[in-house]
């Protein structure tokens, strides 16, 4: 397989040693960044070009795209005109950005399926922990309702105001350790987890909705009483994702315990399934380079040996 890397920090330069590592039948042909495109020669990456991301996929014709780039939640570009592009030409798509997923998934999976190409997206949503690719693995159910904690920012702060920090004081920590943004507005006020919670209703519920179709509330809101009288009733307060056939949200919940979110704590996160057939609970990290790079190999390993994905 050729591929063509959008995007070069710290998730594609995992996801390069990756390949590297685990000795996968697949080479970067051509790296592109905001600088424009790197292309292989031999071992290294010596010929550079000024180009688009849409010029270079012109240029390299690779089989597969695989985007590590920026999210865009304003309108998904330019990653979803590259997605749209490469498609139509039955090129594959695998991809850790969830902005062009969470508003036009309907769209992207349209234009896949009448080309005959592929796309993984299992690094959108809890990274390498299978959220995605779970649904692969569940023939013959219909799925009645989704239930999660998809963001480990939040998790992290809310876990932390449990054990007796306050939010400005978990918030900072969350950041010096990098598991915040210096501006952590998108996961603080819901948005992150709402994008992810979009995808996963499509996947699952079938239900051809877009971020702008969740209800959601972040956490800043949750405040030290809030958290003491948790404490009291034997709860802890959680950032919960929830989607059925009607509702779509993303807001703070007590959490009693017994609950299998009750003790899904700091960074990870976690994703209940619940079918007419059984109700299946995934715990896992949802972030960092290491997680999201492998998040996409399995994707590649998928499409290298044929299997068929959503």
């Amino acid at each position: 397989m050729r591929l063509m890397l959008v995007g070069y920090g710290n998730v594609g330069k995992a996801f390069r040693k990756l390949l590297h590592e685990k000795k996968v039948n697949a080479t970067i042909s051509a790296i592109v960044t905001s600088r424009g495109v790197m292309f292989r020669d031999a071992e290294e990456f010596a010929t550079e070009k000024r180009l688009t991301a849409l010029e270079a996929l012109e240029e390299v014709k690779p089989d597969v795209v695989v985007d590590m780039s920026v999210a865009n939640y304003r309108d998904g570009e330019p990653s979803l005109s590259l997605y749209l592009r490469a498609l139509s030409q039955g090129i594959h798509v695998i991809t850790t950005n969830k902005s062009p997923l969470a508003l036009k998934f309907q769209e992207i999976m349209d234009t896949a399926k009448r080309h005959n190409a592929k796309v993984g997206f299992q690094a959108t949503v809890m990274s390498g922990t299978p959220s995605i690719n779970l649904a692969r693995v569940m023939p013959y159910v219909q799925t009645i309702r989704l239930r999660g904690i998809l963001n480990g920012t939040t998790n992290y702060i809310l876990t932390k105001m449990y054990e007796g920090l306050s939010y400005e004081e978990a918030l900072k920590e969350a950041q010096a350790k990098g598991y915040a943004e210096a501006n952590p507005e998108l996961d603080v006020n819901g948005f992150d987890a709402a994008a992810k919670l979009a995808i996963l209703a499509n996947v699952y519920l079938k239900s051809r909705v877009t971020i702008n179709d969740v209800k959601f509330t972040g956490i800043k809101g949750v405040t030290k009483e809030d958290i003491e009288r948790a404490k009291r009733e034997n709860s802890k307060v959680k950032l919960v994702a929830y989607a059925d056939r009607n509702v779509i949200k993303v807001s703070p919940e007590m959490i009693r315990q017994g609950d299998e979110l009750y003790n899904v704590d700091g960074v990870n996160n976690a994703l209940q399934v619940e079918t007419d057939v059984q109700k299946v609970t995934i715990i896992g990290p949802g972030a960092g380079p290491l997680n999201a790079a492998y998040g996409a190999l399995s994707d590649l390993s998928l499409i290298i040996n044929g299997a068929e994905l959503l």
